[in-house]
């Protein structure tokens, strides 16, 4: 019995004697499951990144590789096929990547990548090879849309999309993931290289060293919108032919595509930098792929250039209001400080420019402006920013009696060959005439300005749209070059 007892009182003490903690995860262990992560986000999104070979003229001046475009063949004797990439040695100095964002097959690149192209030449992932064409191109944003080439006897690649996130919810430090085709090598096989590393800042404004700015042959005076705080900055390695590639979170959705990993002045070397897809971003996207012109909003207002960090003057202060513009309609003045664009805070022009580009033409904003202490809100309706470069857009609105209009914006800004028109209060601007059409004929002419219809002023193309919806007999139209009759 005594021993009884005794093994009791050991066992219960055995019981109530603490325990050991279990030891801790090895640090190996956390590293290798980022690297599953990695890997894994890797594995969802390369098959979906291809490499692009461009054939381009020296010093073209217009890109032929468009859908819809007649394209001169490039001879060199008698027969000869434009210069291609070579089966698997893929001999080539012209290349970048793209992203397929779409079921349809299109590719979302920068539109540098492909700009000035006659010939375009794919490679995916199982080694598929097809040439391209451009569907439409916004050279403010630098992008481009490029399916692949239809035909007859053309088989349609199996290329698989990328689901695209939304890059307004990444914070400084998020893990990014960059996938492309450096030095040209996923156009021996189509599968993308992948580097990756930290987002390092958001909404960055880079200024462009012309000097050092030779790739793809690129013009920084044509690229409009990356020079404003928008572009995300990256830690990551991009080098040549990582242009138009993409950039993922860790759930491996979109949330940039590269654009440049150029040296600009007075920033490291190293840096790369993505436009993010973000609300404004996404629209853009969401329009090139079907087809059609990106539109970019316009106030009228000015600030000068000279201003600097021992400038006293605020950043938000207008300088100038453009006559005839939203912002003159609105009874903006000089010297007023712009605060908010619908109740989100703009501290600078930058800021405000980026506000409003991300509206439509037509869209109305609330400006919320100080004056002599008091604050005022105006609301403005947004005219159409001239974008300025080569435009491309495959889908087009349609006409009426051979008659697309515009935005009279369009004529303020030195859109027009022969310079800047004298602002009028209302008007649509007559932006393309079809040859032996009844508005032809009629006398209509490109830039002309349409004042009325049918007696009803028409302000914006949509009033035009619906002023003739319907209209089955001739047409009067009030012009800045008199009265004009369009038969049916």
């Amino acid at each position: 019995m005594a021993f009884l007892l005794c093994l009791a009182c050991v066992t219960t003490a055995w019981q109530d004697a603490p325990r050991a903690e279990p030891p801790a995860p090895a640090a190996i262990d956390a590293v290798a499951a980022l690297e599953t992560v990695l890997t894994d986000a890797i594995a969802r999104t390369e098959g979906s990144v291809v490499a692009i070979h461009r054939d381009k003229a020296e010093n073209a001046g217009e890109t032929l590789a468009v859908r819809g475009k007649p394209r001169p063949r490039r001879e060199v004797g008698d027969d000869a096929e434009p210069s291609r990439p070579a089966g698997d040695v893929a001999i080539s100095f012209d290349f970048g990547a793209g992203v397929v964002v779409g079921d349809d097959g299109e590719i979302l690149t920068a539109f540098h990548v492909v700009r000035g192209a006659s010939r375009l030449i794919v490679r995916a992932a199982g080694r598929q090879e097809f040439d391209a064409e451009v569907i439409a191109a916004d050279p403010r944003s630098d992008l481009a849309v490029i399916v692949p080439a239809a035909g007859p006897d053309l088989i349609p690649p199996k290329l698989k999309p990328i689901p695209i996130g939304d890059s307004s919810t990444l914070r400084k430090g998020s893990f990014l993931i960059a996938l492309g085709n450096p030095f040209n090598s996923a156009m021996q096989d189509g599968r993308a290289a992948a580097t990756w590393g930290i987002l390092s800042n958001v909404s960055r404004r880079v200024v462009y060293d012309p000097d050092v700015w030779p790739v793809m042959g690129n013009d920084p005076r044509n690229r409009q919108l990356p020079h404003q705080p928008m572009l995300l900055q990256l830690d990551s390695k991009l080098n040549l032919g990582m242009s138009g590639g993409a950039v993922t979170n860790l759930k491996g959705e979109l949330v940039g595509l590269t654009t440049t990993a150029a040296s600009p002045s007075g920033y490291d070397a190293m840096a790369g930098y993505a436009f993010p897809m973000d609300a404004a971003g996404r629209r853009a996207v969401e329009t090139l792929k079907e087809g059609k012109e990106v539109e970019y909003g316009l106030i009228g207002i000015t600030q000068t250039d000279s201003r600097g960090e021992l400038d006293p003057r605020p950043p938000n202060r207008i300088d100038g209001v453009s006559p005839n513009s939203p912002a003159a309609q609105g009874e903006l003045q000089m010297g007023d400080l712009f605060t908010a664009v619908d109740g989100e805070p703009v501290r600078d022009f930058s800021d405000l420019l980026v506000a409003v580009s991300s509206h439509s033409p037509g869209d109305k904003i609330r400006l919320k402006v100080l004056r002599d202490g008091r604050e005022l809100e105006k609301t403005l309706t947004i005219a159409k920013y001239p974008v300025k470069g080569e435009v491309i857009a495959t889908v087009r609105p349609p006409s009426w009696r051979g008659l697309r209009v515009d935005h009279r914006s369009l004529l303020t800004t030195g859109m027009i060959p022969f310079g800047p028109a004298g602002p009028e209060p209302r008007g649509v601007v007559v932006r393309d005439v079809e040859p032996g059409s009844p508005a032809e004929k009629a006398g209509l002419r490109q830039w002309m300005t349409i004042h009325e219809v049918a007696g009803r002023g028409v302000d914006v193309p949509a009033d035009f749209a619906r002023a003739v919806a319907d209209r089955k007999g001739p047409v009067r139209l009030l012009t800045d070059r008199g009265p004009i009759t369009v038969e049916p």
